[in-house]
């Protein structure tokens, strides 16, 4: 009898361990941070806090033409309401995968990518061993006052298939502010621009920014570096 009361009692333990352990969690706690695919016009980035597998915060950030946050002077009013929706059902629904919103399905589109390779970022078993998300990432290098340096940088398989830049200049607006815009073929020093050309070469075939400086434009190489591996960090997996 005595046997047969000890098997019981170890079974309820065991049930009652198995019970209280519940299923693995899918995602570690913490805040992530993803980036979605840049463009000439931008791109996203999506702030995700998860806690025991529940989404408790989203924030999303669209960035301009020079990697600048699109603040709340933004004129397009259909990207700040997308924002705001999307945020509200990525938390609603605990996914990234939620509709798009009527008229800004290019904001959605970029949000959702971001929310969900932030997500990805997340796992707990993660479905990649590469280093780098595929795709075309944006950043750019500190910013002075005499503007700084843009990068695109597309990856494939851990590789850097192709580097696209740009350096802003400042400009006075009509009311007499400064505004910083890309420099155009207008830019009177030519070492800037074949420097455009010689960097991206060169770092596709380092796979790296370990390069040598171009010759007349060592202040534009230094800057397509850091922008270079600001965009890398964002394609980190």
């Amino acid at each position: 009898m005595k046997k047969y009361l000890s098997l019981a009692v170890v079974l309820a333990l065991s049930l009652t361990l198995f019970v209280g352990c519940g299923k693995p969690a899918t995602y570690k706690d913490g805040t992530f941070i993803g980036a979605s695919d840049a463009n000439d016009r931008g791109y996203t980035r999506a702030e995700i806090t998860i806690k025991k597998d529940k989404i408790e915060s989203v924030k999303i950030v669209g960035l301009d033409n020079v990697d600048l946050d699109k603040t709340e002077d933004y004129p397009y009013e259909e990207y700040h309401k997308a924002v705001t929706e999307l945020e509200k059902a990525m938390k609603e629904k605990n996914t990234w995968d939620v509709d798009a919103v009527a008229k800004a399905t290019s904001t959605s589109t970029q949000a959702k990518q971001a929310a969900q390779r932030a997500m990805e970022k997340a796992l707990v078993k993660p479905t990649s061993t590469a280093k780098y998300f595929d795709g075309t990432f944006m950043a750019i290098s500190e910013q002075t006052e005499r503007g700084w340096t843009i990068a695109w940088v597309t990856l494939k398989g851990d590789k850097i298939t192709d580097v696209k830049l740009s350096s802003t200049t400042a400009k006075t607006d009509d009311n007499g502010n400064n505004t910083f815009v890309r420099k155009d073929e207008s830019y009177p020093y030519e070492p800037y621009f074949e420097a455009l050309e010689l960097i991206p070469q060169r770092m596709v075939e380092k796979n790296g920014t370990d390069i040598e400086a171009v010759t007349g434009a060592t202040s534009t190489t230094d800057q397509a570096k850091q922008a270079v591996e600001k965009a890398l960090t964002e394609a980190t997996r």
